[in-house]
């Protein structure tokens, strides 16, 4: 058994000699601070760490964890390189340059077509079709993950066809397409429960697949929805707060108030906004509208306002759609009909590209304010335009929600 200081010390000369920090190590499923941990020897990574980070690292397990120093070799040094090269364009993608990474990213699944597909090649094809999917070019990036799937031998490669339907699924719901979405994740489902150790994938396939089940008007779809649930005094991880918010807007659409009450309140406790800006809006602006619909005007206004200063330092480039939409509600319970108007301009501008679901939803709390002002017609506007956005989203149980709520209107204005 290899000496823990040892193990700690390999994994950093690697990490350094292909040009990785702490945080390009972790990823999204361990912790700067965990890596740092375990190259000072004071934590012992499990088996299953030691298995992704010897593939993050481009090397077998036995060259971190066992035996004796291997030489260096020709292929090492290239496969150090490949690494090095994946760890750069990931950063130029970081850094505004798509196009610039997207080239240097399809150089490297070029290179490694013919050889090892479970490292740099799956890692390579992933960031495609994200950054596909981040220009626009969804039916590209989702072109990408299929031939990567067809490329993949069932066997030897169950966790890189996982990670592609997992990115398949969210790549599809990113693109306002929630029931194609929805077919790949019950895929990924099922592929998670036969394939053997991918532990931690079984949470990505958990929240992409109660987000597209959401949106699909199916959220019973999603099975088993508390496994895996931190203690109640731990930060939640993005996936699991990703579930917990869906669980909480089914419950809240099903009429079951209290319940969703306390699991939102719960999760926007717990919740950063390390789990990802984006997320951590949209949680937190869910459970202000959630406290205005029980009438706690004073909650809500603080966490919009707090919610807005956090996206104003941090100059998050992502519109905070939700904080906004909370604002234009607390607008409307203050009876700034002049503030609601704006706020709505402002959402209704927003391009109906990518989620056009959530624009949808958007919109619907943007009409019934308008409603319970009593300006009918702008109301009424609202509720068209948020149905046929749920409609093109494949959103359609929720298409059928908006155009009741229009009838309604329309019958008691006539």
């Amino acid at each position: 058994m290899p000496e823990l200081a040892d193990t700690g010390r390999r994994i950093k000369e690697l990490r350094v000699g292909a040009g990785m920090t702490q945080h390009d190590l972790a990823g999204s499923d361990m912790s700067s601070s965990y890596i740092s941990l375990v190259e000072r020897g004071k934590r012992i990574p499990s088996g299953r760490a030691l298995k992704i980070l010897a593939e993050r690292l481009g090397v077998g397990v036995t060259e971190i964890s066992g035996g004796a120093e291997p030489a260096e070799s020709g292929g090492r040094v290239r496969r150090l390189d490949l690494v090095g090269r994946l760890v750069a364009a990931r950063r130029q993608w970081e850094g505004g340059d798509a196009e610039g990474a997207l080239r240097e990213f399809r150089t490297l699944a070029e290179t490694e077509s013919a050889g090892r597909q479970d490292d740099v090649y799956t890692e390579a094809q992933l960031a495609i079709a994200e950054i596909l999917g981040s220009l626009g070019r969804a039916d590209e990036g989702a072109a990408v993950l299929l031939r990567m799937q067809d490329a993949l031998a069932a066997a030897p490669y169950a966790e890189a066809r996982l990670r592609a339907l997992i990115a398949l699924a969210d790549l599809l719901e990113s693109a306002g397409r929630v029931q194609d979405g929805l077919r790949y994740a019950l895929a990924a489902s099922l592929e998670s429960d036969r394939a053997p150790g991918t532990g931690f994938h079984s949470l990505l396939v958990l929240d992409v697949l109660t987000r597209c089940a959401y949106w699909s008007g199916c959220a019973h779809w999603a099975p088993d929805a508390d496994r895996g649930r931190p203690p109640a005094d731990g930060v939640l991880p993005g996936p699991r707060a990703g579930i917990d918010l869906h669980r909480a807007l089914d419950l809240w659409d099903r009429g079951e108030a209290d319940r969703a009450a306390e699991l939102l309140a719960d999760t926007a406790r717990r919740v950063t906004p390390a789990a990802g800006f984006r997320l951590w809006e949209k949680i937190n602006g869910h459970y202000a509208l959630l406290l205005l619909g029980r009438g706690e005007r004073t909650a809500a206004r603080s966490i919009v306002e707090r919610g807005l200063v956090v996206a104003s330092v941090a100059q998050e480039p992502d519109f905070p759609l939700w904080l906004t939409t909370a604002e234009a509600v607390c607008a409307e319970a203050a009876g700034d009909r002049a503030r609601v108007r704006a706020l709505g301009d402002e959402l209704a501008a927003l391009p109906d590209t990518g989620r056009s679901h959530e624009k949808a939803a958007a919109l619907l709390e943007i009409a019934a304010a308008h409603e319970r002002l009593g300006d009918r017609e702008r109301a009424a506007g609202y509720f068209r335009y948020s149905a046929e956005l749920f409609r093109r989203a494949q959103a359609f149980r929720h298409a059928d929600r908006a155009r009741e709520r229009l009838a309604d209107l329309l019958e008691k204005r006539n």
